[in-house]
């Protein structure tokens, strides 16, 4: 999002690739977390549909996506498939359930995968009736795990995650900064919100070394 225009990943460069086989499902204290299925259509479109208002205007996808379950098996369709080829990988996005109840809360994952840099942005959205438990927190410290984990512990083998949202999107810059990231960007003005107008673009970075996988958590400087 940040990289110049000239910048281009050519697959060169560290040249990362994504694991084989390409398994996605870890657990939290509270949490599964994993690919989505077919059969969480109707799930995922009561989780959005429930949620627009809360979403809105943060998350644009929201607008206009996951209008009925049939979208939303749509979107899961297109998620699944992107795994299948590894050569063209570059997102995912993911669920987050309750492990107790398997409900939906939310959705996690990432994307904008840089194979020369072995990099990529994480997002993430919670239903409007799950906020405020630190779900986000949780799911969000144990997806940077999986990413920057090693390929045979079954992570996703990067070395650095990136967090990028508006300045005014209060809710979603606590994440990072509960999680000690280190802040590497205030861009002014450079991140436009429907309805709010330019604001200014946060961003946090952690590399691979700077992240206990096992412990979740930022290693102590």
């Amino acid at each position: 999002m940040t990289r110049c225009a000239n910048e281009t990943d050519t697959g060169l460069g560290l040249g990362w690739t994504p694991p084989d086989p390409f398994v996605i499902r870890f657990e939290t204290p509270r949490l599964l977390v994993r690919g989505y299925e077919l059969t969480d259509a109707e799930a995922m479109f009561d989780a959005v549909s429930s949620s627009r208002e809360h979403l809105l205007p943060w998350m644009m996808w929201a607008r206009a996506a996951h209008t009925d379950a049939m979208s939303s098996a749509h979107y899961i369709t297109t998620q699944i498939m992107a795994l299948r080829d590894r050569a063209k990988f570059s997102n995912v996005g993911i669920g987050i359930f309750n492990k107790q109840t398997g409900r939906l809360l939310g959705g996690t994952g990432v994307h904008g995968v840089h194979r020369d840099t072995a990099s990529a942005e994480a997002g993430y959205w919670i239903r409007t009736d799950a906020t405020n438990q630190g779900i986000c927190t949780e799911s969000t410290a144990h997806l940077l795990s999986w990413a920057l984990g090693a390929q045979v512990g079954g992570g996703l083998g990067l070395r650095r995650i990136v967090i990028y949202c508006s300045a005014a999107n209060v809710a979603s810059r606590r994440i990072p900064e509960k999680l000690g990231l280190r802040k590497e960007v205030e861009q002014r003005a450079d991140y436009f919100v429907p309805g709010v107008g330019c604001t200014d673009r946060l961003g946090w970075g952690v590399l691979a070394e700077e992240w206990d996988c096992s412990q979740h958590q930022r290693k102590e400087p």
